[in-house]
């Protein structure tokens, strides 16, 4: 190495940082202008230019510097130059994204002067978990004073044995939320790119703004995620791209073949959340339960939850599988010790009880088709699904909406989920709970729709 070139070399580099130091500060007092000029805070963030200027600087950027590192520091320039003209320097400043995230609100769980709520607003399970882990999470009461396995070494062991995979290339975590959360913290930086359907899972916003990463919405042909449209939407920033299968709220699934053609078509450096949360309830002679996919593409994790079918959602458990050196780069920002004693050997004990996971799994095969029918022929627009939920498009007139039905169901003792968080304000979504339940339901949307003809 030639000491002198270097040296010379990082004058030059530091005589280039002094220059754009002086433009950074030129362009601050021009926005600081800007801001006087704008008289109501609420526009002062520009998307549309923020995009159409970044669109422009790529069109102009023939260096070697990476584009999603172009993208990145002109956002950080846009994040900053909005706190400068709605004067927030000497406040308390979240990073980008995080003033802008909708809270998660859930299914709704209470309805007043109403002591016994039918709860079919969280696709949990009618029948409660079984037996053998509540017993089993009863017994780990006596070392509450003792941290849990470091890593859930032994529930990883039973779930690679059970599904025939190998235990170093799962990670599990507090539900599969968790897992989604270091997924797109490990691969995301502030200004990157997570594309995930329009109707997609609620969190997955949320979650890419924890990064203070950009959402990127795949369309949907008639709620199903469009394979094309995803592919169109992947740039240089894209880090992530997230998938229910089958999706929250609309029980749509892509087959087997369909994720085959869009995982070709994703570069491999860019992470592929394959989210099965409801894998277990899909029947559909198409739909791929395996695990192949995650063997095949490196850039591929695919994750699961004891929430729905194992009925364990009080726990919050959950796991991913993907390629080795794809969970190893994950599991360097898991925190020690995130699954709790309990909830290991909840999780150990209910993969066991196979009797149970067969008594939720076909109450849901059997239930489904009958309560879709008499849905459609209340005329309401009840979608086929995959999942322990149904997806319900209710036709709006003068007297009735989704608002209004789900209200009303609420007052009467049934919580169902009102999609209006979702961007759906004509949709509600009603889970697979038990027969009597669905029946009462039935006849309160019959009752409903007479009263208001």
């Amino acid at each position: 190495m030639n000491e002198e070139d270097l040296k010379l070399l990082r004058s030059k580099i530091d005589e280039i940082d002094n220059q754009l130091l002086d433009l950074i500060i030129k362009r601050t007092s021009v926005v600081d202008k800007i801001g006087i000029l704008k008289k109501n805070n609420s526009e002062v963030v520009d998307k549309d230019r923020e995009k159409n200027v970044i669109k422009r600087l790529l069109k102009l950027h023939n260096g070697k510097f990476s584009k999603d590192s172009i993208v990145r520091i002109w956002r950080e320039i846009f994040h900053t130059s909005a706190n400068i003209q709605l004067q927030k320097n000497n406040l308390l400043n979240p990073k980008r994204g995080i003033d802008s995230i909708q809270l998660y609100t859930g299914g709704t769980s209470k309805a007043p002067g109403i002591k016994n709520i039918i709860k079919l607003s969280s696709n949990e399970s009618p029948f409660g978990p079984s037996k053998k882990a509540i017993e089993a999470f009863t017994d780990c009461s006596s070392n509450l004073s003792r941290y849990p396995e470091l890593t859930a070494d032994s529930l990883q062991h039973l779930i690679g044995k059970k599904h025939n995979l190998n235990q170093d290339q799962i990670i599990c975590g507090t539900g599969s939320d968790e897992i989604l959360i270091l997924t797109i913290l490990t691969f995301c930086s502030p200004g990157d790119e997570v594309i995930h359907a329009k109707h997609g899972f609620e969190m997955y916003p949320i979650i890419t703004k924890y990064a203070g990463a950009e959402s990127v919405i795949a369309e949907e042909i008639d709620y199903k995620i469009d394979i094309n449209s995803v592919v169109d939407k992947i740039s240089d920033s894209t880090k992530v791209i997230c998938i229910a299968n089958p999706n929250n709220p609309t029980g749509t699934y892509l087959n087997n073949d369909e994720l085959r053609i869009l995982l070709k078509r994703i570069p491999e450096n860019i992470v592929v959340v394959i989210d099965t949360a409801y894998a277990e309830f899909a029947d559909a002679s198409d739909y791929d339960k395996s695990f192949a996919l995650a063997e095949e593409f490196s850039n591929v994790i695919i994750t699961r939850t004891f929430s729905k079918a194992y009925s364990l959602a009080g726990l919050r458990l959950g796991w991913g599988y993907g390629s080795k050196v794809l969970i190893d780069m994950i599991k360097k920002i898991r925190p020690p010790f995130n699954v709790t004693s309990g909830s290991i050997a909840a999780g150990i004990a209910a993969l066991q009880d196979d009797d149970h996971l067969k008594k939720v799994v076909n109450h849901n095969s059997k239930i489904k088709e009958w309560f879709i029918e008499e849905l459609n022929n209340l005329g309401f627009k009840a979608y086929k699904t995959q999942a322990n939920f149904v997806f319900v498009i209710i036709p709006e007139t003068n007297n009735q909406n989704a608002k209004k039905i789900n209200e009303y169901l609420l007052s009467q003792g049934i919580a169902v989920r009102y999609l209006s968080t979702y961007g759906l304000n004509n949709a509600i979504r009603i889970t697979l709970g038990t027969k009597d339940h669905l029946n009462k339901t039935l006849l309160l949307l019959e009752k409903f729709k007479k009263n208001n003809e």
